[in-house]
């Protein structure tokens, strides 16, 4: 009884300061957006293709504009927060991709700015069960207020071909540019071919005159975001031409039909984000069109359906065997799928329990040649690592390990077993052999680690120097501290990006447990990251950027470089040797300042400012290398 109230209390907690960050976060957001007069905002929401149509967007409109973007798949309202925070006053477009996945989501996000391009794709049964009682309708209501946001000079880019999208468009107040395959649409779809291995193609009208539109893309379900694409470039006063030149350039988004060749000339189709059981037609019939020699579906979870699931995944099985040569279900509902089989021997339907089970299976029967479609739930599945195992044998087949980003982004996928593990952590990214490359858009908040130890009786010591420094950024730049499960956070604007500062609760032998848990809670990367902490090896007033390496025998960077697995962890090394001093080391960084160091300390505080303001906007994987390292 003791443990589910502790548990609950802990869950309580966990809301509340959830709910005090995003508080924070749009408190910050809104005042920062009064000095962004010259932005504009475009939203995009539906039930499908936000993700797509945002980078698309993002593609054309940043060939003329200095381009801001939420990040990866994310459109919550604390990152919208977040890439407000992000956007700075050269940014002429910033891209917004907003969820509705249940009622009032939108609410949040359309308070902190009015779009002047509002983008609807269509409406469908996603997160149906969120809106009890209203089901589709509830929906529409919500993903309208997007379009009702728009003012009578903006410009609303709707789906003619969608009733619900279209009966919202004829309330519209703004300018409505139409898109699909309806004769009235104002980018009219004429024609769209894609067949494996030739890539999407669209033929399109536009006042009156006949477009081209050749693509790198896969699958005719992406029509409707490159149609949506191109609405948004005219109505940021693009020519057409201009943004179908571009969209040459695009590549699939990742998990969204994206094509994943190996050496061994097995090809994937990673269509594994999601899978909503009314998406699952489209795929399925470019698998059925391809030019194959043989075409393989596996099937996760299947989210987004009404009725009893066994006879759900039966139907799906059975309709599904007309699509391919061979169906593989994985996953706690395929018994269920195996209900469709013909007799004992039907060797074309299979079902495993378990990835592992599925991936050992996939080993053996893959041969050159064959097309491999993967329809799933990244959140529940993780399919890709049937792909990654297929190169390099991992050793993470842990089940709904909670973590939504794709396991290339996971320290587990070849670290350890990590079965037995609550969470992952996100790190490296692991090379596959990929025919397009994935192209990522949009960046999370740095952030900035302080090593230190907690308690009063540790304040103004050497060893604290970190978070000396970052008390000195949140008090300059109008930080607040707030509690967080792993220790206390401020945010914080530099040079118009939003920026996180974190200190850990534990003592600094225990900073990288406390760290770890944080990046894969917010889900950040440790690359995204910058340590400050006490070095013994350096005189007192120097501070030195290191782009990677060991620990040096510092215990706190220990701790940070074993928990995180990842050596290349971009650090600034605060020097703390007091010449003549011939205490043990120990001794000296536990000691406080003395008289001379205090009066030296501000000086030296304002210098860590100044070489964490240059050192932000290097905080890329790519980039670390063009610092001059100590």
């Amino acid at each position: 009884m003791l443990h589910r109230l502790r548990a609950r209390v802990k869950e309580f907690y966990a809301m509340f300061s959830w709910r005090k960050r995003l508080l924070l976060a749009f408190t910050q957001a809104k005042l920062h957006r009064l000095s962004l007069t010259q932005t504009q905002f475009i939203g995009i929401t539906g039930s499908a293709g936000k993700t797509t149509t945002k980078e698309l967007c993002n593609l054309i409109l940043s060939g003329s504009y200095s381009v801001m973007t939420t990040p990866q798949s994310l459109n919550t309202p604390i990152i919208v927060a977040e890439t407000m925070l992000a956007t700075e006053k050269k940014h002429k477009f910033c891209i917004m991709e907003l969820g509705a996945f249940k009622p009032g989501a939108l609410d949040l996000p359309l308070r902190l700015f009015r779009p002047k391009i509002g983008v609807l794709t269509n409406i469908e049964k996603d997160h149906y069960r969120a809106f009890k009682g209203q089901g589709v309708d509830g929906i529409a209501v919500e993903k309208a207020k997007l379009i009702e946001a728009l003012s009578k000079n903006g410009t609303a880019i709707l789906n003619m071909d969608d009733p619900r999208v279209k009966a919202i468009g004829e309330r519209c107040k703004a300018r409505v540019i139409w898109v699909g395959k309806n004769p009235e649409s104002t980018i009219r779809l004429c024609k769209v071919t894609s067949r494996w291995p030739e890539p999407l193609k669209l033929t399109v009208t536009y006042q009156g005159k006949l477009y081209e539109v050749p693509t790198h893309l896969y699958g005719t379900q992406l029509a409707l975001s490159i149609l949506s694409a191109l609405g948004v470039a005219i109505a940021a006063g693009l020519s057409i031409e201009e943004a179908i030149n571009k969209l040459v350039e695009a590549v699939p988004t990742a998990g969204r039909m994206q094509i994943v060749t190996g050496e061994d000339d097995v090809t994937f189709i990673r269509d594994d984000m999601k899978a909503p059981y009314w998406s699952l037609l489209a795929p399925f019939k470019f698998l059925k069109e391809a030019d194959a020699l043989r075409k393989i579906a596996v099937v996760g979870s299947i989210s987004d359906f009404s009725g009893d699931s066994t006879m759900i995944y039966k139907r799906c099985a059975r309709e599904l065997r007309e699509y391919a040569d061979m169906v593989i279900f994985v996953g706690d509902n395929a018994h269920r799928a195996l209900r469709a089989r013909k007799d004992e021997n039907d060797s074309t339907l299979q079902g495993f329990l378990t990835l592992k089970e599925a991936s050992s299976f996939l080993q053996k029967t893959l041969r050159p040649g064959d097309l491999v479609l993967l329809k799933g739930s990244n959140k529940s599945d993780h399919l890709q690592r049937l792909i990654l195992d297929r190169y390099k044998p991992i050793q993470c087949w842990q089940e709904r390990c909670g973590l939504e980003h794709f396991c290339n982004h996971c320290s587990q996928l070849y670290r350890g077993d990590s079965t037995n593990e609550q969470t992952g952590n996100l790190v490296d990214k692991v090379e596959i052999p990929v025919s397009i490359p994935v192209k990522e858009t949009g960046r999370m908040a740095p952030v900035i680690v302080g090593l230190g130890n907690p308690g009063k009786e540790f304040e103004n010591t050497l060893h604290n120097i970190g978070y000396s420094v970052l008390d000195k950024l949140a008090v300059d730049y109008g930080g607040i501290w707030q509690n967080e499960e792993e220790g206390q956070t401020a945010w914080i604007i530099l040079n118009g990006v939003s920026v996180v500062l974190f200190k850990s609760d534990a003592y600094m032998n225990k900073t990288g447990l406390r760290l770890k848990h944080y990046l894969a809670r917010t889900g950040r990367l440790p690359e995204h990251c910058l340590l400050i902490y006490d070095d013994m090896d350096i005189e007192f007033g120097t501070i030195k950027f290191k782009p990677d390496g060991g620990d040096g025998g510092h215990l706190g960077l220990r701790s940070c470089l074993k928990s995180l697995r990842i050596y290349t962890l971009p650090r600034l090394r605060c020097g703390v040797r007091s010449p003549g001093n011939t205490a043990k080391a120990k001794e000296q960084v536990l000691a406080k300042f003395n008289k001379k160091e205090l009066e030296q300390l501000p000086q030296i505080l304002d210098q860590a400012v100044d070489m964490v303001i240059k050192t932000i906007p290097q905080l890329q994987p790519e980039s670390l290398s063009e610092l001059p390292a100590a």
